[in-house]
């Protein structure tokens, strides 16, 4: 049975190598086999000598040369055909014993590198371990035969003989012992390095998604806190500048609708200053608060200033509610007034603070058109300065601001209906936990 010559995978359990370390790890070899041809060619040349002047016959040089380059060259290929140049090493060893080759040091050393690398390199770990055994049992019979041999000669006594054989078949056994454990064992090492070289590939990997995930999420929450900073100032920007081109005839009404455009752009732009400063803050500088519950008294009072009648209800003690629930409210209650100014042709609006056991809720309701009459935006709704709010003075919806509610109140694990109300009028509801979070924040969405 001949073994077979395919090139083999590397060892179970572990990646193969790269072009570049195969490469390096040929020339390696290459090297290893001419430095052992070299060295068989000296040590085989000095044991002839000595050995030839005590009387003992030598075999030819070209024997020798053939013989060298038996146990030598092979090993040039130990790493891709580790099996076969095992098989072949192991079969010159036992010719170049057979035929009495005055070195036996650098064969040995041979045999014992292929034997090892039968261990580490082969595809299979069972086949080179039947093959490794296969090669110690023809070694062995080998050793029986040359035993048989010196028992035979009765130039040598049976205590020399006994003690002769069984130094040669212990040495044997720790010999190939020693070659096929501890191939098995280098084998295991590699593949333990491979597994913890692809489970790093892996967790960078995921560092890698994990960052990009990261990154996304910041860049979802920027957008919705620019879009809750700008939206609101904005839109009321429209209004006033809108009710101020219609009242150039009233001096007094004008002047104060400029004057609230100046001040709502000079709120806009501190807004930004302090989202940007949030954005670029470092540890151990805490950036600046942001708005919670405690402003919505302001929030109600500048859309008051606007036209809209609003009326500020809060039941329950909201001083424990998080910065983080407080500011999610805030951001939302500014959101659905700014669509009730937009889109509602409202006359008044309630904004409603409930805090209940584990949770708080906040509610917006008004009296203006529903989901039909927002989607249509009927032309003269709500009032400004002048008593009628122009919704084309107001910038269009962008879509995120529902979009940005749901995903701060998932981001809490709490509930959202949004949907015109029985009777005429909108309703924006939310409810979130102030103690424990659910595992996944559920969303109604009704009448968009």
């Amino acid at each position: 049975m001949s073994p077979r010559s395919s090139r083999p995978a590397a060892p179970s359990g572990a990646d193969g190598p790269s072009r570049g370390s195969m490469r390096r790890e040929r020339l390696v070899d290459s090297a290893l086999a001419v430095g052992f041809l070299v060295l068989a060619l000296v040590t085989s040349a000095l044991a002839s000598v000595i050995l030839s002047s005590d009387g003992h016959a030598m075999p030819s040089t070209l024997e020798t040369l053939a013989g060298a380059v038996a146990v030598s060259l092979p090993i040039a290929f130990r790493r891709r055909f580790p099996v076969s140049v095992m098989i072949i090493v192991s079969t010159a060893f036992i010719v170049l014993g057979v035929r009495g080759h005055p070195d036996d040091l650098l064969p040995s050393i041979a045999e014992f590198l292929v034997v090892f690398s039968a261990n580490v390199w082969s595809p299979s770990r069972r086949r080179a371990l039947v093959w490794s055994l296969a090669v110690v049992v023809a070694m062995f019979a080998w050793l029986a035969i040359d035993i048989a041999a010196q028992v035979s000669d009765d130039s040598d006594s049976a205590d020399v003989v006994l003690a002769s054989s069984l130094y040669s078949v212990v040495l044997n056994a720790l010999f190939f012992i020693a070659a096929i454990h501890f191939g098995r064992v280098s084998r295991e090492s590699r593949s333990r390095r491979r597994a913890l070289e692809r489970s790093d590939a892996a967790l960078r990997a995921a560092n890698d998604r994990i960052a990009e995930q990261a990154i996304g999420d910041e860049r979802a929450r920027i957008a919705r806190e620019l879009h809750d900073v700008v939206a609101h100032h904005v839109a009321v920007i429209g209004i006033q500048a809108g009710a101020a081109r219609r009242t150039l005839d009233r001096p007094e009404i004008a002047r104060g609708a400029l004057a609230a455009v100046e001040e709502t752009a000079r709120t806009t732009i501190d807004e930004l200053d302090r989202l940007l400063t949030v954005m670029r803050s470092r540890d151990g500088l805490p950036p600046e608060p942001v708005a919670g519950l405690a402003a919505l008294p302001d929030l109600v009072a500048d859309t008051r200033a606007l036209g809209l009648d609003v009326r500020l209800e809060i039941d329950g003690d909201t001083r424990d509610v998080p910065d983080g629930v407080g500011s999610t409210l805030y951001r939302i209650a500014q959101e659905a007034l700014t669509n009730t100014l937009k889109h509602g042709a409202a006359r008044c609006a309630v904004v409603r603070i409930v805090h209940g056991e584990g949770s708080v809720g906040l509610e917006v309701v008004d009296d203006g058109l529903g989901s039909s009459g927002r989607a249509a935006r009927a032309e003269g709704a709500g009032r400004g300065a002048t008593g009628a709010l122009d919704p084309a003075a107001a910038p269009s919806g962008s879509g995120l601001g529902h979009r940005g509610m749901r995903e701060r109140v998932d981001l809490h694990g709490g509930r959202l209906t949004v949907g015109p109300r029985e009777g005429g009028g909108y309703r924006v509801r939310v409810d979130l936990p102030v103690v424990a979070h659910p595992p996944k924040g559920a969303t109604l969405f009704e009448g968009e």
